[in-house]
């Protein structure tokens, strides 16, 4: 696109900036008119991001109030698991109906946030990774027997979180799931076609849309 494009698209719409969330509304765009609106989440998944995440739909939901349908493109490559698990549970009750597509990556605690949706999407050339939860040694030293073993506790409870999610948006088998949250080596990738088959993507390609308010969430520091 070239400069001029750009300046004039910026002069046709508004942009917001609100920390790392951009938002875009077309001027002649009325509040009652909206019913469809896109969210492009670029980031890992930590407090912030999902904080981010969270209050954009809440934005939408209390701004346009004939809502209908909220498209969210994930692009992630993972990150925190207990911000990812807060973040399905708080997405899988939103009143509006949400559309998950995966846009690029969608690796490790991300696919909890992606699961959230009963319709799931993604791009052609997407791909998703499943692996295990990884615990955090905060001691760096040398560890007790005791120590060590409240990291693979930890490590498994999060596992264990993995496999009930994926048991309820997938058709992985049980053992599978056992081998793939249990070994790095196990770990599994899929594209869209695989994806399909274990029920990972549900829909049909999602088509290219113009939306009358989009936001844009990222996690690069300017």
């Amino acid at each position: 696109m070239s400069i001029k494009k750009l300046i004039l698209l910026a002069l046709a719409l508004p942009i917001h900036v609100h920390a790392n969330i951009f938002f875009i509304k077309g001027n002649t765009v009325n509040d009652t008119d909206v019913d469809n609106a896109a969210i492009y989440f670029n980031a890992g998944i930590d407090p912030q991001t999902v904080a981010w995440l969270l209050s954009s739909i809440d934005e939408i939901n209390g701004n346009y109030r004939n809502i209908q349908n909220i498209d969210i493109y994930l692009n992630s490559g993972g990150g925190d698991m207990d911000s990812g698990y807060m973040a399905y549970e708080a997405l899988r009750k939103n009143p509006t109906k949400l559309n998950m597509i995966n846009a690029s990556n969608v690796a490790s605690s991300a696919t909890i946030i992606y699961c959230a949706s009963n319709q799931r999407y993604a791009m052609p050339m997407a791909s998703f990774l499943l692996h295990p939860a990884a615990a955090a040694n905060e001691i760096n030293d040398y560890l007790k027997p005791d120590q060590a073993q409240r990291i693979l506790d930890d490590a498994e409870k999060y596992n264990s979180l993995f496999r009930t999610i994926y048991s309820s948006c997938t058709k992985i088998p049980a053992e599978e799931l056992k081998a793939i949250t249990s070994s790095e080596s196990r770990r599994a990738t899929y594209n869209i076609e695989n994806a399909k088959k274990v029920g990972l993507v549900n829909q049909d390609m999602k088509q290219p849309a113009t939306y009358p308010v989009t936001y844009y969430i990222t996690d690069m520091q300017n």
